[in-house]
């Protein structure tokens, strides 16, 4: 019994310490958003684009906002903070912090909590490190033991949307803490509405089959529906840049 319990404590050690190694190799994405008080847009606007200007210009504090523009949510500021390790959590931000709560905090009418998320490398596309200038955010909740089910159709479908729209870039982060553990956000940006696409010898579900096997397409799609919680399981709202605000 011993050497059982021994075993166990031990596959216990290991496995605390390679997740603990996984996470300092991890991109974590930070996110608040702020709702002004009613008539305060503008001045909430001047007084945040003034601390970011102060404080986060740099890529390791970079912070960049979006306006959210459909939805309940519409008329709410999506603050997105990217490109964080772990290291970047011990840092001492008293100052800045202290900086918003008496130049800022004022003007909000509504604050929700930072929100910390994992990027995945699995579902970049065409990503340069630019903000573009309108986002949809895809917001899902999957179910338990479902991700790979997810995942695979995301993976896949993003291989052939980087060649067939390369002027568009994806971002898919999952939570790490601030939401619900099963929650997954993907971010499609672009910077104009309308688009010539190119013409290309096959339909995207033809490529599809052709490279992932004959009924991939609709297995995956399928898989990857049947994945995501029935009960507001996928949301989705437009957001567009605050230039104003952007830190240089």
């Amino acid at each position: 019994m011993k050497k059982i319990t021994l075993l166990l404590f031990t596959l216990l050690i290991s496995f605390y310490s390679f997740s603990q190694e996984a996470r300092q190799n991890w991109e974590y994405w930070n996110t608040w958003k702020y709702t002004p008080k009613v008539g305060m847009n503008e001045q909430f606007e001047n007084a945040a684009a003034k601390k970011t200007k102060k404080f986060n210009s740099e890529n390791d504090n970079l912070i960049v906002t979006y306006k959210i523009v459909t939805g309940q949510d519409n008329g709410t500021y999506l603050r997105i903070q990217p490109f964080q390790k772990s290291k970047d959590y011990d840092k001492d931000k008293s100052n800045e912090l202290e900086y918003w709560q008496t130049n800022v905090s004022e003007y909000v009418g509504k604050a929700g909590g930072q929100q910390r998320w994992v990027r995945m490398p699995w579902g970049d596309v065409n990503t340069d490190g630019t903000p573009k200038k309108y986002l949809t955010q895809h917001s899902y909740i999957i179910k338990p033991g479902k991700v790979q089910d997810f995942r695979r159709w995301q993976e896949r479908i993003g291989k052939i949307n980087s060649e067939r729209r390369p002027e568009n870039a994806r971002v898919i982060l999952a939570i790490i803490s601030g939401g619900n553990w099963q929650e997954f956000i993907v971010f499609n940006g672009f910077d104009k509405y309308e688009s010539s696409p190119k013409k290309f010898d096959t339909t995207w579900e033809e490529e599809y089959n052709k490279r992932f096997g004959a009924n991939s397409w609709d297995d995956d799609r399928e898989s990857s529906s049947e994945s995501i919680e029935m009960l507001i399981g996928h949301q989705v709202q437009t957001l567009e840049l605050v230039e104003a605000m952007m830190p240089n």
